[in-house]
């Protein structure tokens, strides 16, 4: 899944991605071929194996692809040296610091307690992606975004909304024992809405329908859920295990209830704890029903009580994680959405006094036009507007406006201090990749005769020179293939 995010972020920067396994099933090709990435089979003896690292070599030679990303906790040095030895840039995907001298590119560590482990061999900060900013959430959460208008105000007499998801198999059948647990009519008085998410492989759904048959709450059971940001935007809370999935629910604002189900995951579960971000219910290997009832009992009685907050967590989580790795394995570059935050940086671009004489109009902007003009451009559904990011710092804007022919025409800046880098040329292809994604636009663009750095950017990158209504501009029009 982390790897599907980290293909559509590539996606956007106009990039193609392939998806190598030496295992895969077939729905999960299915989703990979939804999504517009290829999917591969590597014939190896091992996982991690030179072997495995000449097959992945000699398939990215093929693919014409320069970056390999390996995700996993096989790649050892001897893997990402042949990787290295065959010409293409590695980088490596992992939870925790397993090799004692890393050999690629770049490491990338998306959970918190990376910031204060070593990777040694690795020696650019640049190229240690570490810690929450990186984390890698796909599309369909940015897309789903959840705001407090669209928070259910609740009614009176009912409980919460819980999920619980504990991972695809579930063997021990935790999920089994919290419903039993939600049982004890002295912890949890008020009558919940539970939705279980029971994967395909899990043993005991016969199980979990009696308990959820007899159950003085109204629980629904739903196997092999595609769309989580619906269920996260349905529920209050969240009883879960403590691995990456937890960064979904943070971007979401739930609050939750966590538990260590596998060993890798207790370090991810001790910083959410002593942070205060979820409630830690313990390791599932040490189960005990009493403590667990009265941990729950405190973390309902929140819920009932504290009005849900989608942006609490967007300082460690916000949804960019995913672009900020793949600009790093490109030019370093990216795009967000502007934000409303983004008005005195956007007025101040646009007053720049070369933006000014280069521009259609040429007379200085006034603030509170600029305010109401910026405000209406961001709610308007015939206005794109972006923000270009490089090192965490601003450096550029590019909006689209649909005209009444139904072209959006794009208009530019690079800030003062980021001129002359090529940055231009990246906004334009960024910007129009990010547009792509969205609909299947056609754009043009006006610039006057004497911006020959913007003219130049739209012919380097192929948009073609159409005749100008007047001798003060030039026109250019790129149609983006079906």
């Amino acid at each position: 899944m982390r790897m599907i995010a980290l293909a559509q972020a590539w996606q956007l920067r106009g990039g193609m991605a392939h998806l190598a396994s030496m295992e895969l099933p077939e729905r999960l090709r299915e989703r990979l071929a939804d999504e517009g990435i290829a999917s591969h089979s590597i014939d190896a003896d091992t996982q991690g194996s030179k072997h495995d690292a000449a097959a992945t070599a000699s398939l990215a030679t093929d693919l014409l692809a320069n970056r390999v990303i390996a995700d996993g906790y096989r790649f050892g040095a001897d893997y990402q040296q042949a990787v290295q030895t065959a010409d293409r840039r590695l980088a490596v995907v992992t939870d925790y610091d397993y090799c004692s001298g890393w050999k690629c590119d770049w490491v990338v560590n998306q959970n918190p307690h990376a910031v204060d482990e070593n990777y040694e061999g690795i020696e650019s900060k640049n190229r240690r992606l570490l810690g929450t900013r990186f984390a890698l959430l796909r599309r369909e959460f940015l897309d789903a975004d959840v705001h407090p208008a669209d928070i259910r105000s609740g009614k009176a007499g009912t409980g919460p909304r819980l999920l619980i998801t504990l991972g695809g198999s579930d063997p021990d059948n935790l999920t089994g024992r919290l419903l039993r647990v939600l049982e004890h009519p002295s912890d949890v008085t008020e009558r919940l809405e539970v939705r279980l998410l029971v994967g395909a492989a899990n043993p005991h759904g016969t199980d979990l329908q009696e308990l959820a048959q007899r159950s003085r709450h109204r629980i629904e059971l739903l196997t092999n859920v595609t769309d989580m940001p619906a269920q996260y935007a349905w529920a209050d809370g969240l009883i879960g295990a403590g691995g990456s999935s937890c960064w979904e629910w943070m971007y979401a604002g739930l609050a939750a209830a966590i538990l260590v189900i596998a060993d890798n995951q207790q370090p991810i579960y001790d910083h959410l704890v002593e942070q205060q971000i979820a409630v830690g219910l313990g390791q599932s290997k040490h189960w005990n029903d009493r403590r667990i009832q009265t941990k729950l009992s405190h973390f309902l009685e929140t819920l009932s009580t504290r009005a849900r907050e989608p942006g609490r967590f967007r300082n460690r989580v916000d949804g960019f994680g995913a672009a900020r790795v793949a600009a790093a394995l490109d030019s370093g570059v990216w795009l967000r959405p502007a934000l409303d935050s983004d008005v005195r940086q956007y007025f101040d671009w646009a007053n720049d006094p070369i933006v000014r004489r280069q521009s259609l109009t040429t007379e200085t902007i006034n603030w509170s036009a600029h305010c109401d003009w910026f405000e209406g451009q961001l709610r308007s559904a015939d206005a794109r507007l972006y923000v270009a990011i490089s090192d965490d710092r601003p450096v550029g804007q590019i909006r689209f406006n649909r005209d009444t022919d139904g072209q959006w025409v794009v208009s530019f800046s690079v800030a003062e201090e980021a001129r002359g880098k090529g940055i231009g040329k990246q906004l334009l292809v960024l910007g129009t990749s990010h547009m792509r994604a969205a609909t299947n636009p056609s754009f043009l663009a006006t610039v006057r005769r004497e911006n020959i750095a913007s003219a130049n950017c739209f012919l380097r990158l192929g948009w073609s020179s159409i005749t100008p209504p007047n001798d003060q501009v030039m026109l250019f029009r790129q149609t983006l293939p079906q």
